[in-house]
């Protein structure tokens, strides 16, 4: 799949590259607790889902952006593009409003993460390997 604009093409190809990447990982939602400290935890992923933490992915993809000279990524133009190419699972609040980032809860905690939709992923040119 290729994305229209530069944002999401960008932040799905550091996606791709930081998942494919030996010093980061995900862990699968049942074994949460087997975290690796000499490692980056991306996310988790179940067999439907794939939930990446956006504090750590935006972080990285800020850093090697700035280390590259070029300018970052609007991550509101990410997800709005994301969700249009049904990539990502949304939640909705009570004044339908789309909340890109819906809760999970891992390991007794719930936290807010992209969610990406594996079945969706497979066999798409231009996103993470599911």
């Amino acid at each position: 799949m290729r994305f229209d604009n530069r944002d999401t093409r960008v932040f799905m190809y550091l996606l791709k590259t930081f998942v494919a990447n030996k010093h980061n990982y995900l862990l699968n939602v049942n074994e949460f607790y087997k975290t690796d400290p000499t490692k980056t935890l991306l996310g988790y992923f179940d067999e439907e889902y794939i939930y990446i933490i956006p504090s750590v992915v935006l972080g990285m993809c800020d850093d090697y952006l700035t280390r590259a000279g070029k300018t970052g990524i609007n991550i509101q133009n990410v997800l709005n593009t994301l969700f249009r190419a049904n990539l990502i699972k949304v939640g909705w609040v009570m004044r339908k409003d789309l909340r890109y980032r819906p809760e999970k809860r891992v390991g007794g905690k719930r936290r807010r993460y992209i969610t990406f939709i594996r079945k969706e992923m497979r066999n798409r040119e231009g996103t993470i390997d599911a």
